[in-house]
């Protein structure tokens, strides 16, 4: 929980973007595997320039961050990628907000949406998910309620919710995130996985700048 609540402290109290790159430079021959950052034994089977990351909506520390990855977007190359998986963990409804976010997920991929963008489907809900969760601090009577709220955001109707669902590409997700539930073990949500196979250790992790760098070195790293 410490290492937890250093991460997100050190995302919400960085020095300023702009001199991201430049601080990062001189992180270059410090950068060190198994205290920086380590790599998986199992990769996840993800193409290169890809970011994944471990998250879960009750999850405080994921909502600080999901703040912050606007920023890390505007700074990589258009092409990389960014993959969220949500992990089902104890939170209330976790399954519930899977479900939902796969399915935002979907209908963005039908609209060529990429989740960095602040339009797509999947970020107006997950946003609304946390706010409700941290800012408005709502409590959900039930799943219906749960995902009522996610399909309001969506501007979608119960029929098409549960249609998208059963689609093959919302079943794919749910069960690459189902799958790499494990990879959320070594260190908790949030976590990133860049290109599959690199973890960044939140331990290690000194500020905004730092974490930029981390994502972009390893991204050039294969």
């Amino acid at each position: 929980m410490q290492t937890l609540l250093k991460y997100a402290f050190t995302f919400l109290f960085s020095l300023t973007l702009s001199a991201a790159f430049l601080y990062a430079n001189n992180l270059a021959d410090d950068l060190k595997e198994g205290r920086d950052f380590i790599t998986l034994n199992k990769p996840l089977n993800v193409p290169k320039n890809t970011i994944v990351e471990l998250f879960n909506v009750g999850c405080p520390y994921c909502a600080s961050i999901n703040k912050i990855l606007p920023n890390l977007f505007s700074l990589l190359p258009n092409e990389v990628v960014f993959m969220p998986y949500h992990i089902i963990t104890s939170a209330p409804f976790s399954t519930q907000a899977s479900e939902v976010l796969a399915v935002s997920l979907s209908l963005d991929k039908a609209q060529n949406l990429s989740p960095k963008s602040s339009n797509s489907h999947f970020k107006r809900v997950l946003d609304s998910y946390f706010d409700a969760n941290f800012q408005q601090r709502k409590r959900f009577n039930n799943a219906e309620s749960f995902i009522a709220h996610g399909l309001s955001v969506l501007n979608i109707s119960k029929e098409v919710f549960d249609s998208t669902l059963k689609e093959p590409y919302t079943q794919m997700l749910l069960k690459e995130w189902k799958d790499s539930a494990r990879y959320a073990n070594i260190q908790g949500v949030p976590s990133f996985i860049i290109n599959g196979k690199y973890l960044i250790l939140a331990q290690g992790l000194k500020s905004e700048e730092d974490f930029i760098y981390k994502v972009d070195y390893l991204l050039e790293r294969d």
